[in-house]
């Protein structure tokens, strides 16, 4: 009987984290057409509907300018629906008998309002909760001696000049050449750990090769833990590996068994494993990068309120760049299928999130809000940036293109659209 009770109340408490999770997704669709319908109001546009969700109506109230405000039973978007929009209409308030440049703006607002709410939203998040920053978690005995300044614990601040703001930026910003990089050391001071600013010099970076575990058969075992695929091997019989043709060299050397230090990018662990397992039970790769010879991981810290202002809006623009990056990377095969999903896995996510903290749904609402903004003004049918796209070639030519024909173009982008993020999801399962 206790365990059909757990059971229940697990349950039921997942669905109360996929239905915070449709609320959060909702917030977002609405302050996307809060934005669209704010513009409206200003620039004197008629809107007919300010819905919230699709399909049969569940409340509706209308208001003494004929306005319509409506919460329908689907949680899957919303609109602001404008006189006259997708037809001509001799209505001078009528969406398409407005002036080019007051159609933009009104299209624009929605994705501006996503970015300025995740900016707002950032503020809190970082003020409150803290930054995700990148912390150095070990640099390897073999990193190049100027590179062994740094050390465990510092938070990877700037690189020459540039403040990080993810692990992406860092790894952009990383060059060929020498790099000064200011960290973020803590320091033991009366029982508390402060931070200070320390300036190292003469950073380089050059090509190493790391030793991967890609099949691994057995009980082999170190401190309880089990070898495991995609271990990295950093040593083997005391030697460091980073030079190619390494590792074989120095097991052609061993005598019967050899033992092993792998790393899981945290903690490092000593195998003593038999010679004549390897190519067998034991398949290793060389895997060449470009680094500086350290891993990272993530944590969390606290900026001054006046840092925090500094960082947010260059934090939400590069995520936006980071969508974009992604996405040019689908379209040249850079970026795999399983770095995206659609409406089924961004709800999965979004439930999983809200069960982590409060704090944790308020960094995934600026996440998200960024997508939105950035996504929807992309040039594809259906989306906000396809309608700036139609406008600013009748703004150009003088006449718009056929209402019909940009009907046809939206309804079937929408239809491959909603196809094509259900098909990313199937293929995910």
């Amino acid at each position: 009987m206790l365990n059909l009770l757990c059971d229940f109340t697990s349950v039921m408490r997942t669905i109360g984290y996929v239905l915070l999770a449709f609320v959060v997704l909702m917030v977002m669709v609405l302050i996307h057409e809060t934005g669209h319908y704010t513009a409206g109001k200003i620039l004197g546009f008629q809107i007919n509907e300010f819905s919230v969700g699709m399909g049969p109506k569940i409340f509706s109230k209308k208001r003494k300018n004929g306005e319509v405000f409506s919460l329908r039973l689907l949680p899957l978007g919303g609109y602001c629906a404008f006189e006259g929009e997708g037809e001509d209409n001799k209505n001078p308030k009528a969406f398409n008998s407005q002036k080019p440049w007051k159609r933009l703006i009104v299209l624009f607002s929605g994705a501006l309002f996503n970015f300025l709410s995740a900016i707002l939203i950032g503020i809190i998040v970082f003020a409150a909760y803290g930054e995700t920053v990148v912390v150095v978690n070990d640099v390897y005995e073999y990193a190049p001696e100027a590179n062994r300044q740094l050390q465990s614990g510092d938070i990877i601040y700037k690189v020459n000049g540039r403040r990080v703001y993810m692990l992406d930026s860092l790894s952009r910003y990383l060059s060929d050449d020498e790099m000064n990089v200011v960290v973020l050391r803590p320091r033991e001071d009366n029982g508390q750990t402060v931070y200070e600013q320390v300036e190292l010099s003469d950073i380089v970076q050059k090509k190493f090769y790391s030793v991967i575990l890609t099949k691994v058969n057995g009980t082999y075992t170190s401190d309880n833990r089990l070898l495991q695929k995609n271990d990295t091997v950093y040593k083997i019989n005391g030697h460091t590996l980073s030079e190619e043709g390494e590792f074989e060299r120095y097991l052609r050397q061993a005598e019967d068994s050899v033992t092993l230090t792998v790393t899981d990018g945290s903690k490092y662990y000593d195998y003593t494993v038999a010679k004549s397992s390897f190519g067998g039970d034991i398949v290793v790769t060389e895997s060449p990068y470009t680094g500086i010879g350290m891993s990272v991981h993530y944590d969390k810290y606290k900026f001054g309120f006046g840092e925090v202002l500094i960082r947010v809006v260059p934090y939400c623009c590069e995520v936006g760049m980071l969508v974009l990056r992604t996405l040019g990377g689908l379209l040249t095969g850079a970026v795999g299928i399983e770095s995206v999903g659609g409406p089924i896995t961004t709800i999965s996510m979004t439930s999983e999130i809200v069960a982590t903290g409060f704090g944790n749904v308020l960094m995934l609402i600026v996440l998200i809000s960024v997508n939105l903004a950035v996504f929807n003004l992309l040039p594809v049918p259906a989306l906000d940036g396809c309608q700036m796209v139609f406008v600013i070639i009748e703004w150009i030519a003088g006449r718009p293109i056929n209402r019909k024909v940009q009907s046809y173009i939206n309804g079937i982008g929408l239809i491959v659209l909603i196809g094509l993020m259900l098909l990313i999801d199937i293929l995910k399962l």
